[in-house]
């Protein structure tokens, strides 16, 4: 058995009772997993975007979160927790690899592989396939780097795009590192900081090329996938099952504009969407 949640965006905003109600769900969610769904083994997999650090100050946000923290990292031993990083909580990865061993969470990846009734499953946030929806530049370098540094921006989100321009305005080295630089850099980061109705959904439809990204058999070459896996990502909120392309979308935690509480089971190889409470 293989459980699946994506997006659930912890602690998204402060004094906001339904982000409050949301959080205090998911608590409750975990529990049940334990107690239920998975009270007899399996894996839980962490599509991503867990806690949003781009609009909250990671550390407060990690303090605030030690309860599902606590859980996610107390499961029995016949549990394993996967921990795939999303856009929105990419400095994971930094936090692993500069804490080791110490770190939590053993399983902490931008993609990972898993098998279930002899099916071959990749998971991954698919942040990657925005980045190739993008009309005006495609260097998923650029889209870690701002990524990575948005989580370090603090709980002044209404700043956190300038501030991190004028960073990288006045840093050559970062400028360096991004390799391909869009043309309006700024405009970029601007954007990244949108919702997603205005970012997917807007004149662009992102989301329409990302979907069909997904369901392309070329997504072996530029997600690094195995050509017979099935592919379950997150990312736009909106769940959904195609058996003939085998891909998969989790949806979100009742994140707009998704209006439930969204996961996935994975069982005997057939995957199903599932809504809590």
């Amino acid at each position: 058995m293989i459980v699946v949640v994506s997006d659930v965006h912890l602690t998204e905003r402060r004094e906001d009772r339904k982000v409050e109600r949301d959080d205090q769900e998911f608590r409750e969610f975990l529990t049940h997993l334990e107690g239920n769904i998975l009270s007899d083994g399996g894996d839980l997999v962490i599509l991503g975007d867990l806690i949003d650090f781009w609009r909250r100050d990671f550390a407060k946000a990690l303090m605030e979160m030690e309860d599902v923290v606590s859980v996610l990292t107390g499961f029995k031993d016949d549990v394993k927790v996967y921990y795939v990083v999303g856009n929105h909580d990419y400095y994971m990865l930094k936090l692993k690899e500069t804490l080791a061993r110490d770190f939590p969470f053993e399983n902490v990846a931008e993609c990972i592989r898993l098998q279930d009734g002899g099916e071959k499953f990749f998971f991954t946030h698919g942040y990657q396939l925005e980045v190739l929806a993008n009309p005006y530049y495609k260097s998923l370098t650029a889209y870690k780097c701002f990524a990575e540094n948005l989580c370090l921006a603090g709980d002044d989100t209404g700043n956190a795009a300038s501030e991190l321009w004028d960073m990288i305005q006045s840093s050559k080295s970062v400028i360096d590192d991004l390799r391909r630089v869009p043309h309006d850099l700024r405009g970029a980061l601007k954007s990244m900081m949108e919702g997603p109705e205005d970012r997917l959904r807007g004149r662009h439809e992102a989301v329409l090329t990302i979907d069909n990204l997904a369901k392309s058999k070329s997504r072996a070459v530029y997600l690094g996938m195995w050509i017979d896996e099935y592919l379950i990502f997150g990312h736009t909120h909106m769940p959904f099952v195609d058996e003939q392309h085998r891909v998969a979308n989790v949806g979100s935690w009742k994140k707009s504009p998704c209006k439930e509480y969204n996961y996935m089971l994975i069982q005997d190889g057939t995957v199903t969407p599932a809504v809590w409470r």
